[in-house]
């Protein structure tokens, strides 16, 4: 019953193109070379202090208002007094990071930034691998733990940043997304142009992907599914939960292996994208993933959003993803080592 998997030392087992019949040009494909993956983690920021900057976007109903009355009323939980500190102590800055003052006359579509001062990110897995790069795509092996996108405390420390640095002028584009604590194949778009083509595939459903999860328990059933819907807004710790009411999902489960320790591998076939899907699902049905510090045994819930290097891996990873390249229009499908927990 164990799918035929990748050998240990190998990058991607598999990386399949079945080209469409009239799309036009295929483009050029690149061999990712180690000093790309060496550029890639050199890229790695580490836990160095660096000033963040976090952008404010001018929306049109902001047209013409002062820059500290824009502010006050987007971030409405937070005292004016708190702004006019910020701009005295030049923490507001505008594109190209000089401050500004808090009567700034602002119109839309401009973006100013807030400057945090040397702040210290937490430690991430920089092990990156590039699997397969051409004029349109990026496919990367995402280690874990390690956010896709800045948010709360990580802005440096993420694959978007990292890669973005890397492919200057570029500025590649996910898209679809992992947890910070699960690993696997992720695609990137490197210009908008084949951002537009790739990104809704994902968001109809068009795309096949396949993980690997080890669990707690033995599922009595080879093969099983799961219905249940699921809360559209997060809860505490970025955490989502089971809703009559919520956002439709359907995942598909089935048994690999059971191992004498207890747990067993699956393979999961997600046929919706919800946050958190498979991990819920299958804490849910009462086989939670091993190593989650979020949806714990029992179906009880942690506090843990992030896993640090020094926690137990999550055993989640995605294993294959397959889609329509937005450049050629062939079907193509890339598959990422598997892990050792597996």
């Amino acid at each position: 019953m164990t799918p035929r998997m990748p050998s240990a030392g190998s990058k991607s087992a598999r990386i399949r193109l079945r080209r469409g019949s009239g799309n036009g040009s295929s483009g050029t494909s690149e061999t990712p070379t180690p000093s790309i993956e060496r550029k890639v983690r050199s890229r790695w920021p580490r836990s160095v202090p660096k000033d963040n900057y976090r952008p404010i976007r001018i929306a049109e109903v902001h047209r013409g208002r002062t820059l500290l009355g824009v502010l006050w009323e987007i971030f409405d939980h937070l005292p004016q007094e708190y702004w006019q500190q910020q701009f005295r102590a030049g923490c507001i800055v505008d594109e190209q990071h000089r401050p500004v003052e808090e009567i700034q006359q602002v119109q839309p579509g401009q973006y100013y930034f807030t400057r945090e001062p040397m702040q210290i990110e937490p430690d991430v897995n920089g092990n990156i691998s590039i699997l397969h790069q051409d004029d349109a795509i990026i496919v990367v092996n995402k280690p874990a733990p390690l956010p896709m996108h800045p948010s709360g405390r990580f802005h440096r420390n993420t694959l978007s940043h990292i890669l973005r640095e890397v492919y200057a002028p570029q500025k590649p584009r996910p898209a679809h997304r992992l947890d910070a604590n699960t690993s696997g194949v992720v695609v990137f778009s490197r210009v908008s142009t084949f951002a537009k083509e790739l990104q809704p595939q994902f968001e109809r459903g068009e795309v096949k992907k396949t993980y690997l999860a080890r669990v707690q328990g033995h599922p009595p059933e080879d093969r099983f599914d799961c219905h249940a819907a699921i809360s559209e807004e997060a809860g505490e710790h970025g955490s989502r939960t089971i809703d009559d009411v919520g956002l439709a999902a359907h995942t598909s489960f089935e048994v690999l292996q059971r191992n004498p320790d207890g747990t067993s591998l699956l393979q999961v076939t997600p046929h919706t994208g919800r946050t958190n899907q498979i991990r819920l699902h299958l804490w849910h049905l009462g086989w939670p993933i091993v190593g989650d510090a979020l949806y714990l045994p029992n179906r009880s819930m942690g506090n843990q959003q992030t896993n640090t290097l020094d926690d137990p891996p999550l055993c989640l990873h995605a294993w294959k993803l397959g889609f329509t390249h937005p450049q050629h229009g062939g079907w193509v499908e890339f598959e990422a080592t598997v892990p050792g927990w597996a």
